[in-house]
């Protein structure tokens, strides 16, 4: 299927039950759990059957973070994360949010192109930001060591 219509279900029940999701983009579940309660935690529904999820936060003004996002294997690399951030930043935008913006690993290159495929921007580095991390993290036999951000002006 090429077309996803996308929607989004604010999570209102116990946010756990996402964890095992969660845990695909954010490898340290005890940093996960830091910040697995901050936020808007949504759904992501596509042609109704739900298919992932998003974590959303506010970081400063007009501006919304992607703080993790991820999509259930089985559904991943069908066009549903391009679609899913689209409507992600539609709906940032409609909310009066002027920038999207999102972090990865730097040794996360498929997720790097990713995002600068979806028409975000390099906005700089956090240095050291994976170092801090209870265990090393690994992709692809790369240790990540700094975070990359990105941006979308809305």
């Amino acid at each position: 299927m090429s077309s996803w219509e996308i929607t989004f279900r604010s999570v209102d029940r116990d946010r756990a039950v996402f964890l095992p999701l969660l845990l695909e983009a954010d490898e340290s579940e005890s940093v996960l759990r830091s910040y697995v309660n901050d936020g808007e935690l949504l759904e992501i529904v596509a042609n109704d059957q739900p298919v992932g999820v998003a974590l959303l936060t506010s970081p400063e003004p007009a501006t919304v973070e992607i703080k993790n996002i991820a999509i259930e294997g089985e559904y991943r690399g069908r066009g549903i994360g391009r679609a899913a951030i689209a409507r992600l930043a539609a709906r940032a935008k409609a909310c009066g949010a002027g920038r999207l913006v999102v972090g990865t690993a730097d040794s996360s290159t498929a997720t790097i192109a990713f995002y600068r495929s979806c028409g975000f921007s390099d906005a700089g580095c956090i240095q050291g930001f994976f170092d801090a991390y209870p265990e090393p993290v690994i992709e692809n036999g790369v240790q990540a060591h700094d975070m990359i951000r990105f941006e979308k002006i809305l």
